[in-house]
């Protein structure tokens, strides 16, 4: 049998970071009409060892796999904890904590308990590495 020591808080503390991006990594993600094309005028111009066009093209997509892999790590948690990090984090306004539970029928003290749980879930059922986060012995 297999033993993953998951250093929980640790964890938590990733899934929380990457949630609290949401929004900043879905507009770079739709940011794709901004890319441009190079403009010939003719001119002496110094160039650069580096492209930017293609830079953001690569950060274009390297934030659609990650609002790809957000979605596929919250479609496998319960739905009270799906529903709770959705309005948490993904919601375009900022929603209260007391609203939050007047929607999920939850008191303040569950609200806590089932943040962790979800974000910990999160952690798990996310599909790439980095957010769950193992102890060292």
């Amino acid at each position: 049998m297999f033993l993953f020591d998951i250093d929980e808080d640790k964890s938590r503390q990733q899934a929380d970071r990457l949630l609290k991006q949401y929004w900043r990594v879905k507009h770079i993600a739709g940011s794709a009409s901004h890319l441009k094309s190079p403009i010939c005028d003719h001119a002496p111009k110094s160039f650069s060892s580096d492209n930017t066009t293609e830079k953001r093209a690569v950060k274009t997509l390297e934030a659609r796999q990650t609002l790809e892999y957000i979605d596929v790590a919250l479609s496998k948690l319960t739905v009270i904890n799906r529903e709770l990090l959705k309005m948490q984090y993904l919601s375009a306004g900022k929603l209260t904590m007391a609203y939050i539970c007047g929607e999920l029928g939850i008191t303040a003290s569950s609200f806590k308990k089932h943040k962790k749980q979800a974000l910990l879930e999160f952690s798990e059922s996310y599909p790439s590495e980095g957010l769950l986060i193992f102890k060292k012995h």
